[in-house]
């Protein structure tokens, strides 16, 4: 259980149980990763996003799709410097990886702009907690227990009656099955500001719009730091599990693992395993 301190993040945790082998793969031994066209669009709207908020939304749709446009040519840059063969790259689907990163690159532009309509006429703005700054891409740092928690929060609403609610964006397609992510900013909320919101929505770039508030009672603060808690000593253990699935198929190391036909002992598990 020696080791440096490090930090966790609510992505570690999530990653880690959804797939063990993943996570090791990925954090651990640093296995190359396939490159998807869904990251460079997710990124490329939540920077598009943030520097219209933190405007004060100054600019229209139009200025919001050309911060999305360079956001998207410099991520895709990266990306091809990694992996040069887009044939190699995962899509979300049977559509070849090209055609995928195509649509992509114009699915995320109409979501910025759709998003600026949408948020124009919404009841709800950012929160403007210090010195009228947006609570958008909010740093936190957190302890649960011994366990430091690090990331950011997209955004803080804040409601007409005067009720404030955090906030994730999501670009995929799948709604998150529970409300981990957004508890764990509600209890960073508290940390930071004393103000504990109690509420959290995912803003699904999909459909344009925030989901219904999902409540975050449930996720006390003894709860959350057992489960950080529990993954942080497994990850020290080297306890790895993995879980072969649906979820196999938009895997970024699947090439590397036992469950889909190639020998993972190439990338073995080192004791450097308390910097996971």
């Amino acid at each position: 259980m020696g080791g440096p301190v490090v930090h966790r993040s609510v992505s570690q945790y999530t990653g880690f149980v959804r797939c063990g082998e993943a996570y090791r793969l990925e954090k651990i031994v640093k296995a190359p990763q396939n490159q998807a066209g869904w990251f460079i669009q997710g990124t490329a709207y939540h920077e598009a996003i943030e520097k219209w908020e933190k405007s004060f939304r100054s600019v229209g749709p139009d200025v919001m799709a050309e911060w999305y446009e360079e956001a998207w040519d410099r991520e895709m840059s990266r990306a091809l410097a990694i992996e040069p063969d887009t044939s190699r790259w995962l899509t979300g689907g049977v559509t070849k990886p090209a055609k995928d990163i195509e649509r992509r690159r114009e699915r995320g532009r109409g979501q910025v702009e759709a998003y600026f309509e949408y948020a124009i006429d919404a009841p709800e703005r950012v929160w403007e907690p210090v010195d009228g700054m947006p609570a958008v891409e909010l740093p936190f740092t957190i302890s649960f227990g011994e366990v430091v928690v690090k990331g950011y929060i997209d955004q803080v609403m804040e409601y007409p009656d005067g009720h404030l609610r955090v906030r994730d964006l999501k670009t995929g397609t799948k709604l998150p099955d529970t409300a981990f992510q957004l508890a764990v900013y509600d209890h960073a909320l508290h940390d930071m500001f004393d103000v504990k919101p109690g509420f959290g929505d995912y803003f699904m770039a999909k459909n344009n719009a925030p989901t219904d508030a999902w409540n975050l009672q449930d996720y006390d603060r003894e709860k959350v730091t057992r489960w950080f808690r529990g993954m942080d000593r497994a990850v020290r253990l080297g306890i790895f599990l993995p879980n072969p699935g649906d979820a196999c198929r938009t895997c970024t190391v699947r090439r590397f693992c036992d469950f889909n036909g190639v020998d993972a002992r190439q990338y073995p598990y080192e004791e450097s395993v308390t910097n996971g």
